[in-house]
This record gives structure tokens, C-alpha cells and sequence, in this order.
């Protein structure tokens, strides 16, 4: 029983959390033989059969494009591969490279992932065989794929007591500082739909209200284009900031610092944000539906954005479809927010060691290392 692990190495991106997550479980369930840094080195190996090459299992948390590395130099008997969709589309071409490994097994990190995923692979022409305790079966002509339902995990965030008190401190004396991230150029975020509601909250709150956009360079980008195109100014009580590469300690003690995070997304795979906050014990105003709907986005400390269930497109790519998204409807849970914020604050302290036990790593992979053992 051995595991070779594929993804990425550098930073504390979504996709370095997911990996990092997945090598604490695999290493400490003693299951870890090798692991391929996708983004150091595209994959390439100096040895020719680096550790964990002839490993019974692979499992690969990488970007699809390069899951051919998983048969670059090695023999694995089966191929775990993790797949998030953030709309109803997934490339069916990159779909279509993951289909080619023996003894597939797609890792899923909500069971509305599963749906989409599902509904891909029937329109590619496999039909639905079963389902397991946490997994469905879909099969073709001398081709069985399994789809694994488990949801992300958090590790490492936790609540920093004083930054806790400093931002009680500061609503208090009349401030609310609320936080939003962004690391995509496309519409999925919300990010401009909550500068829309900005534009209203910040004349209807009754307090010195900031907003402070985390963006990486396309997110940036691609904001200040939309914005242009409708003839929008940045409020005067929000900031663009760049995104840092903080570790969980670090972006601990930013989290907690805030009054609010704000997470309008129209899609998303799961949203780790989200998990991390609440894990820190800081109120979220956030969507419920996509990758939301998981679990992890309900409970105390969060508001709900409402959405309609109605699908309408969205640029995840040729067809992809989403819930919408209205500033009206951020601003009435970022109101709510504010108006109950002192109740809101202590909930999310309170429950935030439960949050963090109940979505550990450790208890969301504990059926995968199940399987990896069988």
C-alpha cells in the first residue's frame, strides 16, 4: 500500500492548500512513498524513477492540464484525480485526459461537484452504474470511473484572541472593515457586484465602513475593465489591495482582524476562504450554492447571500451556467451583518474549534485513506 502525491509545492494558493492538506493526511496515515512538484518543475524528474514512482496509487491535486505527468516514468495500478468544477462546465478536453487513466477514481469536493461531473461523463457517454457509501459508479465498454465525494479541509487557521478584541474594539468606536479575495480574472467571484453594493452600504451604514479588495493582478485587471465598460468609480471607502502569499498563521491573524468576509461568489468549487474564516471565528457573508453548498457555509457567524436558483450564463467557459448574482441581495446580508455583528462575532469565536475539528483534513480525506488501504 503506497501513494504517490502530484500537485503543487510552492505558494498558499487554493491549489498548494489542497495538496499541502492531502500530503499532512497521506504522510501521517504513513501512506506517502513520493511526491511530484507540478509547479517547480513542470513534473520532469532528474532521476528516472524518482520515489513513489511504481506506487499502487496515484493521486493528483494538480491543474488537469497536466495530469499526463502522472504516466511520465511511472506505473501506477490506480489514478485519483481531483476534480472542481465552478460552473455547469467542465473542458471536456481536459476531462478527456483524465478518462485515458487505467482505474480512474475522480476526487470531488461536493456533492454538487459530483452532479456536474456525473452529467459530464454521461454526455461523454457513460452511463450510471450505483452509488457507495461516498462514492457513484459510471461505466462504458471496458471503462469504470468512480466518483469519490469529500470535501476540502482547513489546517493551521485558527482564532488569534487579541486580533479578535481589536476588531471589537475598533466596531465599537464605529469602524466595520470588511474583506473580500479574489485570484480570477472571470465574473465567478462577485468581486464586481459587491463594489455595486459598496456604492449603497457605504451611504446607508451608520458607521465608517471600508471594504478591501485582495486581488492578484488579473482579478485587479479584469475589475477596473468591468468597471470602466459601466462608467463605475471605486467607492472612496474601498481599497485595492495585492495579494500577499501568507502562511495559515499569518493570514490568521489578517482574518481576525476583520469585521466581516465577504464571499458573493456566483461559483465556486468549494471556496476554501470560507472554511478558513469561520475556522478563525470571523463572520462570512457568503453564496450557499455551487461548491458552497458543501456544509462548511452555514452556521453560526454566517449570513447567507441569497441567490436564485435559476442558472444563467456566466464566463467559466462554452455553455457554463451559474446562479446569478444581485448587489440588492449583498447589500441586504451585508446589512444584516453589521446590524448583528456583536452577535454574530461571538458565535463565530465560539464555534470556530468545531468548525476546524469537524472539516480537518484528517476527518474530510478519512474515507480516502480507506480506500487507499483497501
Amino acid at each position: 500500500m503506497s501513494v504517490r502525491l502530484y500537485g503543487r509545492a510552492l505558494g498558499h494558493g487554493s491549489l498548494s492548500v489542497v495538496t499541502s492538506g492531502f500530503r499532512e493526511v497521506l504522510e501521517g496515515a504513513g501512506l506517502l512513498e513520493g511526491f511530484v512538484a507540478l509547479d517547480k518543475s513542470g513534473g520532469d524528474e532528474e532521476q528516472d524513477s524518482p520515489p513513489g514512482a511504481l506506487a499502487r496509487d496515484g493521486v493528483f491535486t494538480g491543474n488537469l492540464n497536466l495530469v499526463p505527468v502522472m504516466r511520465r516514468g511511472a506505473r501506477h495500478e490506480r489514478h485519483w484525480v481531483q476534480v472542481t468544477p465552478n460552473s455547469t462546465h467542465i473542458p471536456r478536453n481536459l476531462l478527456a485526459a483524465v478518462m485515458d487513466l487505467p482505474n480512474l477514481r475522480i476526487l470531488s469536493a461536493s456533492q454538487w461537484g459530483t452532479t456536474m461531473i456525473g452529467s459530464a461523463l454521461a454526455e461523454m457517454g457513460l452511463r450510471y452504474i450505483e452509488d457507495g457509501n461516498v462514492w457513484c459508479t459510471y461505466a462504458a465498454p471496458g471503462k469504470t470511473v468512480e466518483i469519490h465525494t469529500m470535501g476540502h479541509g482547513v489546517s493551521g487557521f485558527a482564532p488569534v484572541l487579541e486580533e479578535l478584541a481589536t476588531a471589537r474594539a475598533d466596531f465599537a468606536r464605529g469602524e466595520f472593515r470588511v474583506i473580500h479575495f479574489s485570484t480570477t480574472d472571470g465574473e465567478r467571484k462577485g468581486t464586481l457586484e459587491l463594489v455595486q453594493a459598496w456604492q449603497m452600504l457605504e451611504k446607508v451604514l451608520p458607521c465608517r465602513p471600508e471594504l478591501l479588495l485582495v486581488l492578484d493582478h488579473h482579478a485587479h485587471a479584469a475589475l477596473q475593465q468591468r468597471m470602466l465598460d459601466l462608467e463605475i468609480v471605486l467607492p472612496s471607502s474601498a481599497r485595492i489591495l495585492p495579494r500577499g502569499d501568507m502562511d495559515a498563521a499569518a493570514m490568521s491573524r489578517v482574518l481576525c482582524r476583520m469585521h466581516l468576509v465577504a464571499a458573493p461568489s456566483r461559483g465556486e468549487g468549494f471556496h476554501l476562504g470560507v472554511l478558513e474564516s469561520r475556522a478563525c471565528g470571523v463572520p462570512v457573508a457568503c453564496t450557499t450554492t455551487t461548491g458552497l453548498s458543501a456544509g462548511h457555509a452555514e452556521g453560526p457567524g454566517v449570513v447567507s447571500i441569497r441567490q436564485s436558483d435559476k442558472l444563467r450564463p456566466i464566463d467559466d467557459g462554452p455553455g457554463a451556467m451559474a446562479p446569478p448574482l444581485y448587489p440588492a441581495d449583498i447589500v441586504e446580508s451585508i446589512a444584516f451583518a453589521f446590524s448583528n455583528w456583536t452577535e454574530l462575532s461571538f458565535g463565530a469565536e465560539e464555534s470556530a474549534p468545531d468548525v476546524a475539528r469537524e472539516w480537518s483534513w484528517q476527518s474530510q480525506l478519512a474515507p480516502l485513506v480507506e480506500r487507499l488501504r483497501a
